[in-house]
């Protein structure tokens, strides 16, 4: 405060109008800068992954699209990411009274070219701006994940990556609700006006809307989460109507040694019809990283159902790098089998 009124009374036209004013009004008017700054500290907060990596798989027909990560080429080495690279903004307003305000700006690129990841979407991982509380919830709006996507996420010990992954095939049913040409991306929407709870005991839940604005029917999705010590349980819904949309339903027990977790989807609709799928999977903590395995269904409405084995190990380099090296491999009826390998660095910051 002292600092305050020396730098404000160091001003001439203030220094001619504070003559007149008393220590007390002096010391109010210090005060009240020190309170507004105190209730109103911010942050931001530059964060990514940068994963540089190895793949190849064999000539199996199997479609990749049934063995979500595999290079696009076939028996040829590919460098490719076993995430997705990226570079985010995360920022944070205090706003006092326990309320908070919020943004989250991420964009996807690769890192072998440079090249964006959708050269129509710049910030195709999210663009979210939210106000809320820790007692009330929060409000968000922008280009977020829907909420059905959270609950399969923490279903699959890979989170989505390498070519061992479970991902949109085996635990979000092939479910693509709307074509690339609408939305970019399977698991999120433009446009969307949303609602996160604050914690209630051990459940959490999330609602949200993705507005159509004439391009597409306004989607709905949903989740509720149980978090209570070693276990959790989750249930997700995404959907346009009652003929497209998707339905989750899963859980994992951590026993320390292992993480054993299992998710079972059903989709109806949307670009790829019909399907049923559920995946089985553990995950080992080690001394140096961590060892995973899993196994995933595919049955779609015609018949044409897909198996996949997959494994993989982490090796932890350090808190924010990692060695990482994986296998896939899917068979669907009637076709060759498709086995891929991939292995590569991933540092995040």
């Amino acid at each position: 405060m002292e600092t305050t009124l020396k730098t404000i009374h160091s001003l001439p036209l203030v220094r001619r109008v504070t003559r007149a004013l008393p220590l007390s009004a002096l010391i109010l008017a210090g005060s009240m800068a020190t309170g507004l700054s105190a209730h109103a500290q911010s942050s931001v907060t530059i964060y990514g992954i940068v994963d540089m990596g190895l793949s190849r798989n064999n000539n199996g027909t199997t479609p990749t699209s049934r063995h979500n990560g595999a290079p696009a080429t076939r028996d040829t080495w590919d460098m490719k990411a076993g995430n997705t690279s990226r570079l985010g903004f995360r920022g944070n307003e205090d706003l006092g009274g326990g309320m908070y305000a919020r943004f989250h700006l991420e964009t996807r690129f690769a890192t072998d070219t440079g090249a964006l990841s959708n050269a129509n979407v710049f910030w195709l991982g999210r663009s979210v701006v939210a106000a809320g509380s820790k007692t009330w919830g929060e409000v968000y709006a922008g280009r977020e994940y829907s909420a059905a996507y959270w609950v399969p996420l923490v279903l699959d010990p890979t989170l989505w990556s390498y070519v061992s992954q479970m991902g949109s095939a085996y635990t979000y049913a092939n479910y693509t609700p709307v074509p690339a040409s609408i939305e970019a991306t399977n698991i999120r929407w433009a446009n969307s006006v949303g609602y996160k709870s604050p914690k209630l005991g051990p459940v959490t839940f999330e609602l949200a809307t993705g507005l159509g604005e004439t391009t597409r029917q306004d989607s709905v999705s949903a989740n509720i989460q149980y978090k209570q010590g070693p276990v959790f349980v989750g249930v997700a819904y995404d959907g346009l109507n009652s003929r497209t949309n998707l339905k989750i339903i899963g859980g994992s027990y951590d026993f320390g040694f292992v993480q054993p977790m299992a998710s079972y989807s059903e989709a109806e609709g949307g670009v790829n019809g019909d399907a049923k799928s559920y995946s089985v999977s553990a995950l080992f903590p080690t001394g140096f990283g961590r060892v995973y395995a899993s196994y995933g269904s595919l049955s779609p409405a015609n018949n044409q159902d897909s198996k996949k084995i997959s494994g993989g190990v982490q090796y932890d380099l350090s808190k924010r790098t990692l060695l990482y090296a994986n296998v896939g491999s899917a068979k669907q009826v009637n076709l060759s089998r498709l086995t891929a390998i991939d292995f590569g660095i991933k540092h995040t910051f």
